[in-house]
């Protein structure tokens, strides 16, 4: 007992306050402890200032208890498991806190290599609203996916709102190697609904998201805000880089303008679950009001030989770039721009067009995109593409303006029916 005492005193330090309040915070209150403004975490303990060391089993979620508007969590190299932020349920992985503001939020910044372990968890970072809370910033962290998700935000048919959560210089490792079918059974690097001010950004290197085995590098549903994801490396997913949904029965349109600038994707649309036929890379699935801007990314496919035995007898390797549409939901999205973006499959690859657009409201093509494909049954850029029974599947896009400066290697068409590149330029004013 000697070596055991001074831990449970130290843990019963910290939790008692929290069982004490258990109840309030079951009905929406945060924690009542103290904040602490600078926290340091090591795998074993965390480090309160003006408190002093508290050993822990879960540190990240022993500090953001504690924390607050303008709390500095720093977190020294190691392995760290999974945690939880805002569930109504007092539990040492579960932190109870409203978080920071616009203004000040709460960091949460790796020094040197640290890795977020899922363990047995189905998600490695949990998000819930039950204790209402948003505003953290998380810098310089590799996080391992749970068996469902990287990073979780709970769905509750658009009544919560999660705001302000953003990722810096992180990384998301599905763990799955599609070639010998070993590995973590990854579903989603990260899913969310009703996401507001969020961001997952390479700042000062390039972030990553790889290696799901079933699903989406980014499932995210219903927006209520801006989302930005830029300076991302994005390889051998399940299915695509970025679904962007929002369905009636789930909640409210998306709001909102949605940008992803900056991010190289390759080898996406692989689960052998979906006959290695997992979506387009970029999916944009009506009901999102606001402007989608998809500026200076590069698409990639086929291109790396040991891959392409992954598809389906009979079927070439790779799926599509880009795809708009709103089939089955009744609303378009709003107006979706193309900057400045290079997508090609190589040859022989692909098994629809590399750019499909309909259901939005107007589509701009602008700066110098360079689309290139020749794949052996499908356009390399559709518009208001036809079904398999020869019909419009999507609302019509309402206006297209398209840069003289465009490239197309491949064929183009509206409606089924094959145009001229040039009969799209934006007309001068």
């Amino acid at each position: 007992m000697t070596t055991l005492f001074p831990w449970l005193l130290a843990s019963l330090f910290v939790l008692a306050p929290q069982d004490r309040n258990a109840g309030r915070r079951a009905q929406g209150e945060p924690q009542t402890q103290p904040q602490v403004l600078n926290i340091t975490c090591y795998p074993d303990r965390v480090e309160l200032d003006g408190v002093g060391t508290v050993p822990t089993q879960n540190p990240l979620a022993t500090a953001l208890a504690r924390s607050g508007p303008g709390t500095r969590i720093l977190v020294q190299p190691g392995d760290y498991p999974a945690f939880g932020i805002g569930y109504s349920k007092a539990s040492p992985w579960n932190a109870q806190t409203s978080g920071g503001n616009s203004n000040s939020p709460v960091t949460i910044e790796g020094q040197g290599e640290v890795w977020i372990r899922a363990g047995k968890a189905s998600d490695t970072i949990g998000v819930g609203q039950a204790i209402p809370n948003g505003w953290f910033t998380f810098k310089n962290l590799k996080i391992e996916c749970g068996y469902r998700a990287g990073i979780f935000f709970t769905a509750d048919g658009g009544k919560s709102t999660h705001a302000g959560y953003r990722f810096h210089d992180c990384e998301l490792w599905g763990g799955w190697d599609h070639l010998t079918q070993t590995g973590q059974k990854s579903k989603w690097g990260v899913y969310g609904s009703g996401l507001a001010q969020f961001e997952f950004r390479g700042v000062n290197r390039r972030a990553i998201v790889r290696d799901t085995k079933w699903e989406h590098g980014f499932y995210l549903q219903n927006l209520k805000g801006d989302v930005l994801i830029e300076n991302v490396d994005a390889t051998r997913l399940g299915r695509t880089f970025c679904q962007f949904t929002a369905r009636p029965n789930e909640g409210p349109p998306g709001v909102g303008t949605i940008t992803i600038r900056n991010c190289r994707i390759t080898d996406v649309g692989i689960s052998s679950g979906d006959n290695f036929k997992g979506g387009s890379a970029l999916t944009f699935a009506g009901r999102h009001r606001g402007d989608i801007v998809v500026e200076k990314n590069v698409f990639r496919a086929g291109f790396a030989a040991e891959l392409r035995t992954l598809t389906r007898a009979g079927s070439p390797y790779g799926t599509g770039a880009l795809v708009a549409w709103d089939r089955g939901v009744g609303e378009a999205n709003g107006t979706l721009i193309l900057r400045d973006n290079d997508f090609e499959m190589a040859p022989g690859c692909g098994d629809r067009p590399l750019v499909s657009l309909g259901g939005c409201r107007a589509v701009r093509i602008e700066g110098k995109n360079r689309f290139v494909s020749a794949a052996p049954n499908a356009p390399t850029l559709a518009i208001d593409p036809l079904g398999d029974d020869g019909e419009v599947v999507n609302s019509l896009v309402g206006s297209v303006a398209v840069s003289n400066d465009t490239i197309v290697r491949g064929r183009v068409t509206r409606r089924g029916a094959a145009v001229e590149l040039s009969s799209l330029f934006a007309r001068p004013r």
